[in-house]
């Protein structure tokens, strides 16, 4: 799935972001490189808030806020995506792994390093505007990986 020319990484229905299935994409004992856990870590750059709550995909019950997207400017995905890759074994396409582990992956890396902008960012951005009027948590609703 594309949006804006940008190739998503985490069209799953049950994040509210396309028609396939989250679980397809489960395989036990996967494991993607260090790298490419910590580039989707680090690069917290906004690209689309959706506000809401929806059901974690893995722990039926539990309820998450948005989904909140987030963008190298190449790909989209799923501020959690990280998460439901190391906690829940989900896949990741083998194009963008090997983006991430070539030089060109570095380069994108190194200029996000010093980037601020994260959801609590833009929130805290959103409160002073509105006079303190934004209703989201500080944390913009993340979970730490091991409440995930």
């Amino acid at each position: 799935m594309e949006m804006d020319g940008s190739i998503c990484l985490s069209p799953y229905k049950e994040l509210n972001f396309g028609d396939k299935s989250i679980h397809d994409f489960v395989q036990e004992g996967y494991t993607a490189p260090d790298k490419v856990i910590a580039y989707l870590m680090k690069i917290k750059k906004p690209c689309l808030m959706s506000p809401g709550v929806y059901e974690h995909p893995f722990k039926p019950g539990t309820k998450l806020l948005g989904p909140y997207l987030f963008t190298d400017g190449k790909h989209i995905w799923d501020r959690d995506l990280w998460k439901y890759v190391v906690k829940y074994h989900v896949t990741l396409p083998q194009e963008f792994i090997d983006y991430v582990m070539s030089g060109e992956g570095d380069a994108v890396l190194n200029e996000y390093l010093d980037q601020p902008d994260t959801w609590a960012d833009v929130f805290q951005k959103m409160r002073e505007r509105d006079n303190g009027h934004c209703i989201r948590p500080d944390d913009a609703g993340d979970k730490d990986i091991d409440d995930f």
